[in-house]
């Protein structure tokens, strides 16, 4: 009965399209309605003297209200004088797809779609394509025929969103800023509507709590066609208005605008909703809206878990002796990386980056290494730098890892959203999955989709992380909060490179959350490579509970639940891998917090070994339980201010 009547939802949607343009074509608006497959939502787009808006609305509630679409090119102006010329029929999507990493495994991406055609006054084409999903809406700009070169200028694109709530928000950058990051501080529930003064504006994902629902903004399957965008700092009333990268990124080189051509997609602009936030902390729609693997057979990508001896020595990478330590680490602890951070290129005391490969072959760890973006947007001198942005050297150093053994690269240091860097990063991905070389990229644009594209991309830094302990106190104070932060935000839209479980600290910044909390973040925290960040000392002198935990934890899951939560105070997520469950919770305030957590996805009557790893006497201490678990009963944990848990799950 539902598919019926989905059917017949959106047979009236297109027929009453029709019948407005062809008996009342003098109307002022023409409104084309796309639902949802569940039919809770739909998105509506129309023609209003001679402009184009949409809006959203679930259940009666309006989630977007009445925002303004349009994009220029440098030939044709598509942002008024346009007029309705017809759709496509709506049509479902369905289609199956799998991730090598990421909160799920298996899925299932099923929306309805639909396509209209709107002219300008010189009778010049744009196209909006819509779709709606269950757990969201999309748009995008497309111009579907001809070989032609074409030049975008700007978009009018808005999101008008209702101010009677909070945001979560992360500024882009200020005119001090060398370039956008992705590592600022995200506001912890301020007012929806309220501007940001002598800013480049806000950054992707954006996150609100608005007339009874929760939704997310952001953007999916950016290609070299396009620049990646961000949102105006003005956004009085609550209008967040579409913003071109900044032309002084990267040291000014490269032009802000997209020079391509015909045919020409702009990315999707998506819009996840949830009466709860769980819909959208689960939602893979950023993969859902990107194209399919690129690269072919992906097998020899392998996720893992990696010791890395920068967090603990800046000059570590420069060291033999030490990072053959931390060769050594990753052997006693199961995991199946060690990093190899900047300036490697000039290391010493002992060895060369030819004697530590040849150890870490003997030792079956697999090596990542890391080098500067270089080129002439790039202002940083770490080495080595000027190989990835030179296609020739780049593909030569691929082949010359390869032949090493040398597992992954970590690049670092983009420091633009505009075209020619986005370029870039695809060309990278490219090159180094023909040598069958893993990619995490650091300094670096947000994540938009790219791992399903090219699944050699596992990871991706664009998040203020555990790197911040070494100089900066307030990032420390602020830790507990931000760490529940960007699970609802950052880490919902692809990998996060956040570096995690560090449970030592630096004297100018020390730790302010708790042992628990910091072990609780490797299942927080999705990353297809987890990069483990203390000293070798504070993992070797785990207790054994603890150690061997750490000797098992995933990186890639089969299935991820939103237990409990809110953005700034509390978070709790499961993650399912085979059979076992893994649940972990961090408490982001001077709070002491008691819990008691229902399984409901758990099979009935199912048995389980559990370990449980929760706050002790004092932040240092992390206490281990072994129990005996039934599937049906809720699970007691008290957590200290700032602290955490974990639970491991293992079927009997």
């Amino acid at each position: 009965m539902r598919k019926v009547f989905n059917k017949v939802l959106l047979l009236i949607s297109f027929f009453v399209i029709l019948s407005s343009c062809q008996d009342n074509k003098k109307e002022a608006t023409k409104e084309l309605k796309v639902y949802t497959p569940d039919s809770t939502m739909f998105f509506s787009l129309y023609e209003k003297n001679t402009q184009i808006y949409y809006s959203v609305v679930r259940n009666q509630d309006t989630i977007i209200k009445e925002s303004l679409l349009g994009i220029t090119r440098a030939d044709q102006d598509f942002t008024e004088g346009l007029s309705f010329v017809s759709a496509i029929p709506v049509k479902k999507i369905e289609e199956a797809y799998t991730m090598y990493i990421g909160k799920r495994k298996e899925n299932k991406n099923i929306g309805n779609e639909l396509i209209a055609s709107f002219k300008n006054k010189a009778g010049a084409i744009v196209q909006i394509g819509v779709r709606a999903y269950n757990d969201g809406v999309a748009f995008r700009y497309q111009f579907p025929d001809g070989t032609d070169s074409i030049t975008i200028k700007s978009e009018a694109t808005s999101f008008a969103i209702p101010t009677d709530g909070k945001a979560w928000l992360q500024l882009y950058g200020k005119p001090t800023d060398w370039g956008p990051a992705y590592e600022n501080d995200y506001s912890n529930g301020s007012q929806i509507g309220i501007s940001a003064q002598d800013t480049f504006g806000w950054s992707f994902p954006a996150l609100f709590k608005s007339n009874s629902h929760w939704l997310m903004i952001t953007e999916a399957n950016l290609n070299e066609q396009y620049f990646a965008s961000h949102l105006q700092s003005n956004c009085d009333g609550g209008i967040y208005k579409l913003r071109l990268p900044e032309q002084g990124e990267g040291k000014g080189v490269y032009n802000n605008i997209a020079k391509t051509k015909l045919p020409f997609n702009t990315p999707w602009r998506l819009i996840m909703v949830g009466e709860t936030i769980a819909p959208i902390v689960e939602s893979n729609l950023v993969y859902d809206l990107s194209e399919a693997n690129k690269i072919g057979d992906a097998s020899w990508v392998k996720p893992g878990r990696s010791s890395w001896n920068w967090w603990g020595e800046h000059d570590g990478s420069k060291k033999f002796s030490s990072l053959k330590n931390f060769v050594n680490l990753s052997k006693e602890f199961s995991w199946e990386y060690s990093l190899v951070d900047a300036n490697w290129d000039l290391m010493e005391d002992g060895g060369k980056i030819e004697d530590l490969v040849k150890y870490a072959n003997s030792q079956q760890i697999g090596l990542s290494l890391w080098y500067n973006s270089g080129g002439i947007h790039n202002v940083v001198t770490e080495r080595p730098r000027d190989i990835m942005s030179d296609p020739v050297k780049r593909k030569e150093e691929f082949k010359k890892l390869r032949a090493w053994g040398v597992k992954a690269v970590k690049i670092d240091f983009f420091q633009s959203d505009k075209q020619e860097i986005i370029k870039l990063y695809l060309d990278i991905l490219k090159d180094a999955a023909a040598e069958q070389i893993m990619v995490v990229f650091h300094g670096c644009t947000l994540p938009r989709g790219w791992s399903r594209t090219y699944p050699n991309l596992v990871s991706m830094e664009a998040i203020k992380g555990a790197e911040q302990y070494g100089w900066d106190s307030a990032f420390a104070i602020a830790a507990p909060a931000h760490n529940t932060i960007v699970c609802f935000t950052r880490n919902v839209v692809g990998p996060m490179d956040y570096t995690p479980v560090t449970f030592g600290s630096y004297e100018k910044a020390p730790h302010t959350t708790s042992n628990a909390h910091e072990l609780a973040l490797a299942v927080l925290f999705e990353s297809g490579i987890l990069h483990f960040a203390d000293r070798a000392p504070s993992y070797r002198a785990l207790a054994k509970p603890v150690k061997d935990y750490m000797k098992i934890v995933p990186v890639t899951w089969d299935d991820t639940k939103f237990i409990d939560g809110e953005p700034g105070k509390l978070v709790v997520l499961a993650r399912q891998k085979g059979e076992d469950w893994f649940i972990a919770g961090a408490n982001g305030e001077k709070l002491n917090k008691e819990l008691n957590i229902n399984l409901p996805f758990l099979k009935s009557g199912a048995q389980y070994k559990m370990l449980l790893l929760k706050d002790g006497a004092n932040a240092s201490e992390i206490k281990t339980e072994e129990l005996t678990y039934s599937s049906g009963n809720p699970i007691n944990i008290k957590m200290i201010e700032n602290g955490g848990f974990t639970i491991w799950l293992k079927k009997i």
